[in-house]
């Protein structure tokens, strides 16, 4: 009896380990809609959608001529995988 509970629980345990494994690689179709106020959003590629105006509160207006106090200086950091080319700033001594 107690030979049998242990084969059953373990079997329990690894199958859900496989559900976690096989949903990490997104095996299962999990999408969910996400409601915001206002309207629904729809992720397509990572990035997110929206159709409608946006308002954004709180937002802060930064100066970036200087950092701590020493001249900024932006330069060309790296091309991503996709081609989108990402800038850097640095402090310029």
């Amino acid at each position: 009896m107690k030979d049998k509970f242990s084969k059953i629980l373990l079997g329990i345990i690894a199958a859900g380990i496989w559900m976690i494994v096989l949903q990490n690689f997104n095996v299962f179709d999990n999408k969910q809609d996400v409601y915001v106020r206002g309207g629904y959003i729809d992720i397509a590629g990572g990035y997110v959608s929206v159709s409608g105006s946006v308002s954004v509160d709180n937002t802060v207006d930064v100066n970036i001529d200087e950092v701590l106090g020493r001249p900024a200086a932006a330069y060309r950091a790296y091309t991503d995988k996709y081609g989108k080319q990402h800038n850097a700033l640095g402090v310029v001594k």
